[in-house]
């Protein structure tokens, strides 16, 4: 069950942007403090995530417990023009089962280091791939990105991210605009749905709110017969 949250937390994807020599201030990601509620077979878990800048660095970090575990997670970063660039990555489940990820982002030696299941995996360094959390941010730095040109929001969305020993292609859909009732009121929301496979057995799916800074909302992610929803509970977005 534990392992089903943490997927439908990293379900909120970005994409591979040109890069400029600053990022301009319409750009930048406002740092936040956001509680979410997620409860499935009788559990509820809540989910505590901030964003925070220091110098021209972000760190985000992702946290959330259970009576039977603990999840730690955290990434820091820069930006390079509208393109996060990764710093290191790590992520710990702590359970009757223990889990460790970390990713190491080393442009000088044109290397990347990823940790999965107690093996270290070295990629080629290449711009634009992304760790299993700050992709989240750079969707919305891209949502932003776009708006600034267009009413439409974009029809899709690419990314790469790294997960262990692959570097995976994902791609989003944009379903539609839709009102969510949440702890914080009526939310008009951007719904996009990852692409996969017509006879694919998980189906995933996020809600973004251009009034919040494009911040995440809701998941939603069915694998197994099952369906975790995650929900936000509070904000508080820095002005």
């Amino acid at each position: 069950m534990m392992k089903n949250f943490v997927a439908a937390l990293f379900l909120s994807l970005g994409t591979v942007t040109a890069l400029g020599a600053s990022t301009p201030e319409s750009t930048l990601l406002t740092p936040y403090k956001a509680s979410y509620l997620t409860k499935a077979m009788g559990m509820k878990v809540r989910i505590q995530r901030e964003l925070a800048r220091v110098g021209d660095s972000y760190t985000l970090t992702s946290n959330g417990k259970s009576m039977f575990a603990k999840i730690e997670e955290s990434a820091q970063f820069k930006l390079v023009g509208e393109q996060i660039q990764g710093i290191k990555y790590k992520y710990q489940l702590k359970s009757v089962v223990r889990r460790q990820r970390e990713v190491v982002f080393l442009p000088e030696a044109g290397l990347i280091k990823s940790l999965k299941k107690d093996e270290w995996t070295d990629h080629v360094w290449s711009q634009g791939v992304l760790d299993q959390l700050s992709q989240q941010e750079q969707l919305r730095l891209n949502l932003k990105s776009s708006a600034q040109s267009s009413e439409a929001p974009p029809e899709t969305l690419e990314f790469r991210v790294v997960d262990g020993p692959r570097i995976k292609q994902r791609t989003l859909q944009f379903v539609g605009k839709e009102t969510l009732k949440t702890a914080l009121g009526d939310i008009t929301t951007l719904h996009y749905k990852q692409v996969r496979a017509p006879d694919a057995k998980r189906r995933s799916a996020v809600w973004l709110a251009p009034s919040l800074d494009y911040l995440m909302v809701r998941t939603r992610h069915e694998e197994d017969d099952s369906t975790i929803e995650i929900l936000i509970e509070s904000l508080n977005l820095a002005p």
